[in-house]
């Protein structure tokens, strides 16, 4: 009997706990921690959406939260258009999820924001296509500064560019945008290659290869 008594204190000291991680009362929620692992599939990251992760909030508590398409991640203080994936983050980031809640200790993720910025490196960077081949890309970064990033068998590569005679057969002088790896900021997880943007009086073609692996 003692012991029953002892598991239902127990209990009941812990719910209060694990109902605070999730802050709001309606079905809108915020919960503030750290990665404590990602669960993101090969779709996923074709997709450039979906995935789970478990967050460890301030209070302790493990809350799952689930990545939809809409769900829209930056790092904080940084007014950027780059876009920051699910397959960005890593353990050990430290985030403020707003969202839906789903249960006690769960929430599908509207907004994520990134804080300690130092663990997220540039995560994308875009220049002019100076030189690539099988274990480098070299890019011409906007502030004239040229930079030589490693590629892996993991780099994704997608190309969407615009054909205007000669200049549609190299990818030299391209518009690119890198994605690089948040843990070694020397190694690019996707590249897109964007191309030029096109006249207003012109109507080219578009070529488009779709994502390959090196």
């Amino acid at each position: 009997m003692k012991k029953i008594t002892a598991l239902v204190l127990t209990l009941a000291a812990l719910l209060p706990l694990s109902a605070s991680a999730l802050e709001g009362t309606g079905p809108r929620v915020t919960v503030t921690g750290v990665i404590e692992s990602m669960s993101i599939s090969a779709k996923n990251v074709y997709d450039e959406f979906g995935g789970e992760m478990t967050l460890r909030a301030t209070n302790g508590q493990l809350v799952n939260v689930v990545f939809i398409k809409e769900t829209r991640i930056i790092a904080e203080g940084r007014l950027s258009r780059k876009e920051i994936l699910p397959l960005n983050l890593t353990p050990g980031m430290e985030l403020r999820v707003r969202g839906w809640r789903v249960g006690t200790d769960g929430i599908t993720a509207s907004l994520v924001i990134i804080s300690n910025v130092e663990l997220n490196p540039a995560l994308a960077t875009n220049g002019i296509l100076q030189s690539i081949d099988d274990t480098s890309v070299t890019v011409l970064g906007q502030d004239g500064t040229v930079r030589t990033y490693n590629i892996t068998n993991e780099t994704e590569v997608s190309i969407v560019y615009t054909l205007r005679g000669m200049e549609g057969l190299t990818l030299f002088g391209k518009e690119v945008l890198l994605t690089l790896n948040p843990l070694d900021s020397s190694l690019v997880r996707s590249l897109k290659i964007t191309g030029n943007k096109e006249a207003a009086n012109e109507k080219p073609t578009t070529l488009q290869l779709g994502r390959r692996r090196y």
